[in-house]
């Protein structure tokens, strides 16, 4: 009786490691795994901004400097209005790598009704994101 209990209990245990991909005896047409392949990974998506005045506008242009092109870009500005003394801020706004935000620069007589500013969020073609800070202020008339 013992000699049938033990053979049970050593092909039980067989049985158990071969389920849990325990030692196999490799039969014909049974390879050893090759090399591990790693797919190319691109950097993280990146961008700056960059702002300046005209005489009607401030211009500000994206630069995108890794991630998965084709890029989209959505602009949002905040302002700062000084008869209220409050700040707003636009809900984003589709484009493209620049974009022209209305504010008329100086006029010479110094009265500046708001301040502009704006930052830009560029999605890649993997759906990877990135927002850019605010640039400073501008002065509007």
């Amino acid at each position: 009786m013992t000699t049938k209990l033990m053979a049970a209990t050593v092909l039980g245990a067989g049985l158990f490691l071969m389920a849990c991909g325990g030692p196999a005896d490799e039969g014909p047409g049974t390879e050893a795994p090759g090399p591990d392949t790693l797919g190319t990974h691109s950097a993280a998506l990146s961008a700056s901004l960059a702002c300046t005045q005209g005489f009607s506008d401030v211009t500000c242009t994206a630069t995108v400097t890794s991630g998965v092109p084709p890029y989209t870009y959505s602009w949002t500005s905040q302002q700062y209005v000084y008869a209220t003394n409050g700040t707003y801020t636009t809900g984003s706004i589709a484009g493209g790598a620049s974009k022209a935000f209305y504010c008329p620069g100086p006029d010479g007589s110094g009265t500046f009704i708001r301040n502009l500013r704006a930052r830009v969020t560029v999605t890649d073609s993997t759906g990877a994101s990135v927002a850019t800070g605010y640039g400073p202020y501008f002065p509007c008339s």
